[in-house]
């Protein structure tokens, strides 16, 4: 009987034993765990250059405080990360919940460790209050205690790909050109435009060969640049302007591309141009006005038309010269139609690049190009207006 007793008395201790160990853990759990996280990716295998969404969630668990988090991947020369977006939702009161979403492109083929930085901040009420308080035109920041999270690195496999390319993604390509035929004076203005989802390759140049005997000259606009969770959706424009003396081709281009969402290689073509260039004999620019009939003999008058015809001749003479320094065209000559018929900014900004530099119109271009480039309205006519009246 009385061992029957120890032993119910040995494991009613073992029992408050294995009790007070359970308490003291949860306890324990309670009081250093703040809020709760979850980190997931998109993929955990990737090529190079292929975008791959990460996500992070934070919850707040600890309800005495506000809670703020901050969240970042390191930086490494392994790959470029970039932040999509940030969302906070407030459930209830000192109940946050934060997520952040970065795009990160692997750049090497070798296996990723991605480490991150977590903190979670916590400010009493009072603290938040008095930052509102102080803070009239200065930013005053409120009073936080920064407690730092260790997270666990990603570790993320990047596959290379079989062969080089210049675009990782779903992207397409097509060329616009506004003539074939010019003058020795004129400009060919060609456009290629690549539109589609996947890398931002900023140093990729389309038109990257010289032509024998062509002066290029080239400008980039981004039409569309923003980040998605299928990479930067992107439509870009290439602008080259062209001149030469004779006939040239403007090749064919191609462009290899690898689109991770299909899994294959692919092509972009543009087709060629042949340009051709009409000489303009100088005498053609010449004043039209004939000198006058000969006579069969000399008088007074004929000495007046004489004089009149040499000083026709060097007006004439002087304007074509003016005219090959300046590189007109035939639009200039028709009273600057073109300048006239400009429908948009950048229309008109190239038009007054390739066909009127060094005419004392640098600061239109320059009115035009911050306005081209930072979407800003302008009064066209105007401006077209103020040109017109500076050239004439």
């Amino acid at each position: 009987m009385s061992s029957s007793i120890k032993d119910t008395q040995m494991k009613s201790t073992l029992g408050k034993i294995i009790l007070l160990f359970l308490l003291l853990h949860v306890s324990l759990l309670g009081s250093t765990q703040l809020a709760s996280y979850k980190l997931t990716t998109s993929k955990s295998n990737v090529h190079i250059k292929e975008p791959l969404l990460i996500s992070f969630k934070a919850k707040q668990e600890n309800h005495n405080d506000n809670m703020f988090f901050s969240f970042n991947i390191q930086k490494s020369p392994d790959y470029e990360v970039k932040l999509l977006d940030k969302t906070i939702q407030d459930n209830a009161f000192h109940n946050t919940v934060t997520t952040f979403n970065y795009m990160l492109f692997a750049l090497k083929e070798k296996t990723l460790h991605v480490k991150f930085n977590f903190i979670v901040r916590t400010a009493s009420d009072k603290a938040v209050k008095q930052s509102y308080v102080d803070d009239h035109d200065d930013s005053i920041a409120t009073s936080t205690y920064d407690t730092r999270v260790v997270i666990k690195p990603l570790t993320i496999k990047v596959k290379k790909l079989t062969h080089p390319v210049d675009l990782v993604g779903d992207f397409t390509l097509h060329s616009e050109i506004d003539t074939t035929k010019i003058n020795q004076y004129g400009a060919v203005n060609l456009h290629y435009i690549l539109s589609g989802k996947g890398y931002k390759n900023s140093q990729l140049n389309i038109l990257n060969r010289s032509i024998n005997n062509v002066t290029i000259f080239s400008k980039i606009n981004d039409d569309v640049s923003k980040l998605t969770k299928n990479g930067f959706s992107i439509k870009r424009e290439y602008i080259y302007a062209l001149t030469s003396k004779d006939n040239f081709t403007i090749p064919a281009l191609s462009l290899q591309a690898y689109s991770p969402t299909k899994n294959k290689y692919y092509t972009l073509h543009t087709k060629s141009y042949a340009i051709k260039v009409q000489k303009i004999d100088t005498a053609t620019l010449l004043d039209k006005t004939e000198a006058p009939k000969e006579k069969s003999f000399i008088n007074v008058e004929r000495i007046k038309e004489f004089f009149i015809y040499v000083v026709l001749f060097l007006s004439g003479f002087l304007a074509a010269k003016l005219s090959q320094k300046s590189f007109f065209n035939e639009k200039e000559k028709g009273k600057f139609e073109d300048i006239k018929n400009a429908k948009t900014t950048k229309k008109l900004l190239m038009i007054l690049v390739m066909h009127y530099q060094n005419r004392g119109l640098d600061e239109y271009i320059s009115k035009l190009d911050t306005a081209t480039t930072n979407n800003e309205s302008l009064k066209l006519n105007q401006i077209k207006k103020d040109i017109l009246n500076r050239l004439m």
